[in-house]
């Protein structure tokens, strides 16, 4: 320290101890004086002495290498001296350099002895030095090195150097340069006597003596790594001496001989020593394994054994391993399980668990806390021992165990590989459990099945002891003997630690050793110590508390549901490990055996089974009887997990866990590696010899036999001195614990997947080879014994039914490839024979004696036949009479009672269509099992059936039709129908089908000889009996069956169309197509005299819709080969039959009817095959159908679809008869009106806008009428005006009835009688007949509706249509007219509908383009009119109606009460009386437009024209209202202006007032329009005369008001004019 620093902290001292300490101050103040005092040079000198020390020391190391052969003896003395000299100094960095130059030094002189031997030939020796067997010769380097090494080792014993200057160093500065020449230069000490002399004289004594005496730590962890180095490299020179300091080691293991730390040091040896398979073999060897030696091996593991159970509580040891507990955020957290079980063991080996409070420790061994980043060996910086974890010192024994595995396989596990193999690359994310064997390649184009590929053709692996001739026999024999001898130890040590409370690394690591151990002695070929580690990962993987946890739980087995039977592949899958998820084994508190709560595998049980599956496979052929330890291992885990299942749902709520989430992951990756192993062990077995896979087979046969557990529960040998290892493998009893049958199930089915798939796996084997030899006898025995052993559970049964198909399935389709094929498929129908014929052997007699079991292997077995003859099929030419009879023995036959109201007499007048006989099945399952083989025999197999199985096949097919059980099964087998027929039409000629029936019509009579032909095997005999089977389907209860039926006959006539001739097609239509017919309606008769439900009415008008759709289909298909009179007779029978359709009254049958009817009709290509007298019998027909009407009220049908239809047809008719028809259009016309008034509205559907199908098709029907006939077009216009007024007619009558509004319908009858009208507008029979008043009255109901009615629809509105429809009509019929008062009323009450509007208080949008509409529309309809309404002929009545109605309609406000006169009879009365005055404004007119129009056509009324006759009588009529019309305006004006002042008048009034005073003055009326006034004469102002005091009495109101003013003095000056007045 500077003295700048020093004097700095002194200070600092001063001021500290001020106050507290005077003492320490004075002395601190006389420190620093005496600093001050001292000269400025001393710090620089000393620091320039520090430097030249440094470059000293710097030079030494270079001196010596330069100059080797100068620098020797007293010279090296002298560089040492000065090395260790400066060591000793007080300066931190000279001592520390002197030290490194020192070992330094110390390597070069022994680098120079390695140099010296290589020129050993060119240097002479010097001297001679001590070694074991006498003095020996040295060179001069190796004399430097022999002087050193022994100055060293006395200066570490305390004594002083000899040959070399050496200064005094620490025993641990010396021990350090003794481990640098061993760990440099050991083979220099290996091979110079004298060295080795040095090291068994002196340093191998200073070791022992260190060992047993209690040594500082930096001193002992030097011993310790020079003994390591020692027994590492010198085990072979110094055997004696190691085999006294291993013995010192193994001694200092035990607690009450050593300190911790020397405890770790010697296990961290053991640790590094065991990491060597050379070495641990050695040591074996030399020791162990030779007479009059220690057991060092075996002491160590004994030592292990105890130091495994010595404090139980710390590493957590308890019934099973469970996750360790540590500390996380200062708070102890752990499993509560650990703390409990600990104790309890605690209490009986160690004492006590004390209470943990506020002294909580971790328990349990975890890297977290048991492990050292530094190990104590390599503490050289530390003078004291390390803190050490408590359970440091058993992590360490572990990791020993852990060695030794990995150690002997690493020597053991190659030579048992074959080397013309290849190697298989361990997978980078494999886990460590997984084994290091090789595994096989398979044989690609074997397996079918997805797996696991193999990658070579394994064979039985090497045992290692018959490799004579190999190097490295004597260690092979040596690794054998220390398994074979130590492996209880082993054993001991790694089931206590599988026991405790591990981490996941360390118990990993733990299972890998198990494993690896358990390996080595399996291919060493000895079996007790693998059988009995095999047994401890057992117990390890379902532990016994588990296995009596569940079996003693309370709730019982038989609640279980979905156990293993869910699953074909039985225990390992999904499925099966799921569930556990929320039961893992996070749940670790310790449960008495009362407890309800069911434990379930953990992630650590699961990796252990996983490694107990890794086993097998990699020791496979060599496990011989140790398969029934695996297998067993595996059926108590599938019955733990199958148990624990029931549970989880009910468990999972009962409390939470910290760590669900994490054992949750854990448990779905072991259980994923486990199925891995599970599939690669059953996989591995492809590649094993016959004999070794039979074993395999035999030990799962035998977990089927149940054998005992005092039979088998020892499987394990054992040899005296040693503790027993057995196994808890059956399942019958537990501790005296009985299993339920329900348990006893599963592990029937345990084993029942386990065989199946190690036979879907081994199908080659089982096919190819023998059957004696590849263990076919042993399967086929053993399945179908448990299959037909009525004693079983019926799941297991079925399971074991099912493995047997399955594997004859597969055989099956293997064997099509294979030459041995006959042989092959000999063998497998022989197992199925088998299966048949002890099925039936046991069952006993009778049907009822057949249990639901029994049919369900039988109908596997069936299933699997079918799937052989699948394969074999083709080549299968005899016993089909068999086959088919043994198919239908599934069936059995019942009597159908007769439907209501029906007795057999009338049965057959229905041609026996009804299907008297019922079938049912025995069973669905065989039915369906059955069916299977017979879609086969129909689809690929036709041509191998002879001809005589035919009939008994159609038989048969007509049985699967006529079962209720299966509806699917009903429509294949019709669809199997229609294959015959296609396979029976093209082997024959079926012309020659009705010479076999000699003109017989009796219908009995022909399927009486159809059916003997059939069983002679006649090809157009089956033929026909396939057609009347499907006729008799028709009337099956079953709608889709009968429907499909009648669509199946339909297709084989389209298929059959070019052969049949006319008289096959007529036998067939009368035979199959009218006998349907006949049927369908004694089914009619029946359902409805029985008064069924709604549903199966309409089911049936469905199939009567279906049955009649083909006959028309038909029909229309052969209409081409019957001649006029042949399809006259025909069609007027099938008429006959469908009229009795209409004496049910439905619309649905009606429909059916007549679509017939038009489908028939309607696709006559040649129209003169159709003779009068059939279609006038059709035209009865269609008329009859409305002879009832009443009678549908009943009913409650829809008719929109039968009227639609009743058109159609119409149409169809009227097509093909015009001429014939015309008298009958009138009465038919009339049932086409029916249907439009009668129709029901249509659902989801509006005729607002668009008119329905109905309307459509009936007015195209009236439009396609030809109208030549005299009364027809009046009759036609008749019908469109009733269709017109329709909308209005019809709401009237029931408003409060939902049904069509006829808008469209109104609309369209409009442009239909506006073309009808004017085509035949020039007959006078449409006046006459009083048709044109009919159509003028029927278009005003629209315009007098106008605004009232709401539904009008899309424009043009009903009002706009009739309006345009009317005007277009009069303007070609008006000159027809004449005088006819009725139809000028009408013509009148038009135009006034056209003028006004009833409007409610809202105006329509279209308010505007309405009124435009109207006023272009009247002034279209005056210009007609009004000439005409002049004449004299016609009433004046009429004239002043049109005024009138003028006058009303041109009132732009509302007068007041009282204001007008009686217009009808005194217009003009109280002309010139003024009413009171107001300021309130008048309601004005919506459409003032339309007023103005009128107002100007009274104008244009009364104005002089021609003065023609017909003029001045409309003028006449039209004067007063005009006279009138203009006064009110005027008398408003006079009354309300003196009131306002000088406010204005409202704009509308003053408009309309304006408006008249300006028409006033330029009218010039006509003169005999108006009468003179009295006194007065004029001629063209005679209106303004009639107006004068009005207009005086509005001069004086307006005289403030100047253009009201003007135009008032303007028309009184007129008036003046008239009297001759001049103008001032």
């Amino acid at each position: 320290m500077t003295a700048q620093i020093l004097a700095a902290e002194l200070g600092n001292l001063i001021q500290d101890a001020k106050r507290k300490n005077t003492e320490l101050r004075n002395a601190a103040e006389t420190a620093l004086k005496d600093l001050k005092s001292l000269p400025n040079t001393s710090e620089a000198q000393l620091s320039a002495g520090h430097d030249i020390q440094l470059k000293i020391l710097q030079a030494l190391p270079s001196l010596l290498q330069n100059y080797s052969t100068d620098i020797r003896g007293e010279s090296l003395s002298t560089v040492l001296q000065i090395c260790s000299g400066l060591q000793n100094a007080k300066n931190f960095a000279v001592s520390n350099t002197a030290a490194a130059t020192l070992q330094q030094l110390v390597i070069v002189v022994f680098d120079r002895v390695a140099s010296e031997d290589e020129r050993a030939l060119e240097i002479p020796t010097v001297t001679e030095v001590p070694g074991d067997d006498g003095p020996v010769l040295v060179r001069p380097a190796a004399t430097d090195a022999y002087k050193m090494f022994t100055d060293l080792i006395s200066l570490v014993v305390g004594e002083k150097p000899v040959s070399m200057r050496l200064s005094s160093l620490p025993p641990s500065s010396t021990l350090e340069l003794v481990e640098a020449i061993l760990s440099n230069h050991n083979e220099i000490i290996t091979t110079h006597p004298e060295q080795i002399y040095i090291m068994r004289s002196q340093l191998m004594p200073l070791v022992i003596r260190s060992l047993s005496d209690r040594l500082s730590f930096a001193v002992t962890v030097r011993v310790i790594r020079i003994l390591h180095l020692i027994i590492r490299h010198h085990l072979d020179t110094l055997p004696s001496e190691c085999e006294i300091a291993l013995g010192l080691l193994n001694h200092m293991l035990d607690p009450e001989a050593s300190q911790a730390w020397k405890r770790a040091l010697c296990l961290e040896v053991f640790r590094s020593v065991y990491a060597d398979s050379g070495l641990l073999l050695a040591i074996y060897k030399l020791f162990d394994a030779t007479s009059g030696k220690k057991n060092i091996f075996g002491d160590n593991l004994a030592a292990f054994v105890r130091l495994a159970t010595e404090k139980p509580a710390i590493i957590g040891l308890g019934q099973q391993s469970t996750a360790p507990t540590g500390f996380e955020d200062g708070k102890a957290v752990g499993s509560d399980q650990v703390v409990a079980e600990a104790g309890a063991l605690a209490g009986v080996i160690g004492g006590p668990v004390s209470d943990g409070g506020n002294g909580v420790r971790p328990f349990g061994i975890s890297t977290q806390w048991s492990s050292l980043k530094t190990p104590c060996i390599e503490h050289l910086d530390k003078s004291d021992p390390p803190t050490l974890p408590d359970t440091y010192v058993y992590s360490l024994v572990l990791t020993c165990i852990t060695n030794i595995s990995e150690t002997l396989a690493k020597f053991v596990l190659p030579l048992t590989v074959h080397h013309e193999s290849r190697s298989r690359k361990k997978n980078k994310g494999e886990d460590p459990v997984e084994p290091e064997t090789e595994t096989a390649e398979r044989n690609q184009g074997i397996r079918r099945l997805s797996r696991t590929q193999s990658f070579r053709k394994k064979s039985v692996p090497i045992n290692p002891l018959d490799l004579a001739d190999h190097p490295a026999y004597a260690y092979v024999q040596t690794s054998s003997a220390l398994v074979n001898e130590c492996w209880p130890a082993v054993l001991a040590t790694c089931s206590t630690f599988l026991n405790a409370a591990l981490d996941t690394d360390y118990y990993r690591a733990l299972v890998r050793a198990i494993q690896k151990f358990t390996q080595v002695a399996g291919l060493l070929r000895l079996s007790t110590p693998r059988d009995a580690f095999l047994t401890t990962l057992g117990k390890a993987a379902v532990p016994s508390n588990l296995l009596l946890a569940n079996v003693s739980s309370s709730r019982p087995v038989a609640a279980d549901k979905t156990g293993i039977f869910s699953n074909a592949k039985g225990m390992l899958s999904v499925d099966s490990f799921v569930s556990q998820a929320s039961s893992t084994s996070g749940e670790k508190n310790f449960r008495p055996s009362h407890d309800t709560t069911v434990p379930a595998l953990g992630p650590r049980n699961l990796l252990c089974l996983r490694a107990l599956l890794n086993l097998a496979i990699a020791l496979g052929p060599t496990l011989q009887s140790a398969w029934s330890i695996i297998f067993e291992t595996l059926q108590v885990a599938d019955l733990v997990m199958a148990l624990s299942s029931q549970t989880n749902s009910r468990t999972s709520g009962l409390g939470s866990r910290t760590d669900v989430d994490t054992g949750a992951e854990k448990l779905e990756a072991e259980t994923s590696a486990v199925q891995a192993a599970a599939r690669r062990l059953f996989e591995s077995t492809i590649d094993f010899p016959n004999e070794f896979f039979a074993e395999v087979l035999q030990a799962l046969c035998s977990l089927l036999n149940g054998t005992s557990s005092s039979e088998s529960g020892q499987r394990t040998p054992t040899t005296s001195g040693r503790p027993q290892i057995s196994h808890q493998r059956r399942l019958g009893s537990v501790s005296g614990a009985s299993l339920s049958p329900e348990t006893n199930s599963r592990d029937s089915a345990f084993a029942l997947n386990k065989i199946g798939e190690l036979a879907a796996l081994n199908e080659s084997r089982l096919s190819q080879y023998d059957s004696a030899e590849s263990g076919w006898d042993i399967f086929v025995r053993e399945i179908v014994r448990f299959s037909t052993d009525s004693r079983k559970p019926a799941p297991t049964r079925l399971l074991a039914a099912d493995i047997l198909a399955r594997t004859v399935r597969d055989i099956a389709e293997l064997s099509m490839s294979d030459e041995h094929q006959e042989k092959i498929q000999a063998r497998i129908l022989a197992a199925l024979q088998r299966q048949i014929a002890d099925i039936h052997r046991l069952e006993g007699n009778g049907e009822d004696m057949i249990s639901d079991t029994d049919i369900r292997v039988h109908q596997i077995t069936l299933d699997a036949l079918k799937s052989v003859i699948e394969q074999c099929g083709e080549s299968l030419v005899a016993g089909w009479g068999s086959v088919i009879g043994s198919l239908m023995s599934v069936f059995t036959s019942k009597r159908l009672s007769l439907p209501v109201g029906l007795d057999e007499t009338e049965v057959s007048e229905a041609h026996h269509q009804l299907p008297v006989p019922m079938t049912e099945v025995i069973s669905r399952s065989l039915a369906r099992s059955a069916f299977a083989t017979v879609n086969l025999v129909c689809s690929d197999f036709m041509t191998a059936v002879p001809d005589p199985c035919l009939s008994t096949l159609l038989e048969l097919l007509h049985k699967f039709c006529c079962q209720q059980g299966d509806l699917n099964m009903s429509l294949t087998a019709i669809t199997f129908f229609w294959n015959v027929s296609d396979y029976l039409q093209s082997r024959t000629d079926l012309t020659s089908l009705p010479e076999n029936f000699d003109d017989t019509s009796d219908q009995m009579e022909i399927r009486s000889i159809v059916s003997a032909h059939t069983q002679e095997g006649e090809i157009s005999a089956l033929w026909l009996q396939v057609l009347l089977n499907l006729s008799s389907i028709t009337t099956d209860e079953r709608l889709e069956v009968r429907n499909s039926a009648i669509q199946t006959i339909q297709r084989i006539f389209e298929n059959c169309s070019e052969q049949l001739s006319s008289s096959v097609w007529l036998l067939c239509l009368r035979t199959i197509l009218f006998g349907m017919v006949e049927a369908n309606l004694v089914i009619q008769h029946d359902i409805r005299t029985r008064s069924p439900s709604k549903n199966i009415i309409q089911n049936w008008d469905e199939t009567t819709r279906t049955v009649l759709q083909t006959v028309s289909v038909l029909s229309t298909t052969y209409i081409g080969k019957l001649d006029a009179s042949q399809l006259g007779k025909a069609w007027s029978e099938l008429l006959d039959l469908m009229q009795r359709y209409f004496n049910y009254h439905s619309h649905a049958l009606g429909a059916s009817v007549f679509k017939t009817i038009r489908e028939v009709l309607s696709h006559a290509e040649n129209t003169q095959i159709w003779s009068t007298e059939p279609l006038l019998k059709t035209a009865a027909v269609w008329k009859s159908y409305f002879a009832f009407p009443d009678a549908w009220q009943d009913t409650h049908e829809e008719n929109q679809d039968a009227f639609v239809a009743y058109t159609d047809a119409f149409e169809a008719i009227y097509r093909l008869a015009t001429q014939p028809l015309a008298t009958e259009l009138p009465s038919m016309f009339t049932n086409l009106e029916a249907c439009i008034v009668n129709s029901d509205e249509v659902a989801y559907s509006s005729d607002v806008d668009t008119m329905t199908a109905l309307q459509s098709k009936v007015m195209d029907c009236l439009a396609m009428v030809e109208t030549d006939h005299t009364e027809l077009p009046s009759y036609l216009i008749q019908l469109l005006s009733r269709f017109i007024t329709l909308p209005y007619s019809s709401w009237a009558k029931t408003p409060d009835k939902r049904g069509p509004t006829f808008v469209a319908l109104s609309k369209a009858a409009m442009t239909l009688l506006q073309d009808l009208t004017a085509k035949h507008v020039n007959e006078e029979q449409i006046y006459t007949s009083t048709a044109f008043l009919s159509a003028f009255a029927s278009l005003a109901r629209p315009m007098q509706e106008k605004y009232s009615w709401q539904r009008e629809g899309k424009p043009p509105t009903l009002w706009q249509k009739a309006t345009t429809t009317a005007i277009a009509i009069l303007k070609s019929g008006l000159p027809h007219i004449d005088s006819d008062k009725d139809t000028w009323t009408t013509l009148v009450d038009i135009a006034h509908y056209i003028m006004r509007a009833h409007l409610l208080l809202d105006a329509p949008p279209s308010l505007e383009r309405d009124e435009q509409f109207d006023i272009k529309s009247f002034n279209q309809y005056r210009d007609l009119i009004t000439l005409p309404l002049g004449s004299a002929s016609l009433p004046d009545s009429f004239r002043r109606t049109y005024t009138r109605n003028l006058f009303s309609t041109s009132l732009i406000h509302s007068p007041l009460a009282g204001e007008l006169p009686d217009i009808s009879s005194a217009p003009l009365e109280d002309l010139y009386k003024i009413r009171l005055g107001q300021t309130a404004e008048l309601d004005c007119t919506w459409r003032p437009d339309m007023s103005y129009t009128c107002l100007s056509e009274l104008f244009n009324l009364v104005a002089v024209h021609d003065s023609s006759s017909e003029r001045i009588k409309l003028a006449q009529a039209a004067a007063p209202y005009l006279i009138l019309r203009s006064a009110l305006p005027l008398k408003t004006y006079i009354a309300d202006h003196p009131l306002r002042g000088r406010m204005p008048a409202p704009e509308s009034h003053r408009r309309e007032l304006l408006f008249v005073l300006r028409e006033l003055g330029k009218l010039r009326s006509e003169p005999q329009a108006i009468p003179d006034a009295p006194g007065v004469k004029s001629k063209h102002k005679r209106h303004l005369h009639r107006l004068y005091p009005l207009l005086i009495t509005a001069t004086k109101v307006a005289r403030q008001d100047v253009e009201v003013f003007a135009q008032l003095v303007n028309l009184t000056d007129m008036v003046g004019d008239e009297f001759g007045l001049d103008k001032e």
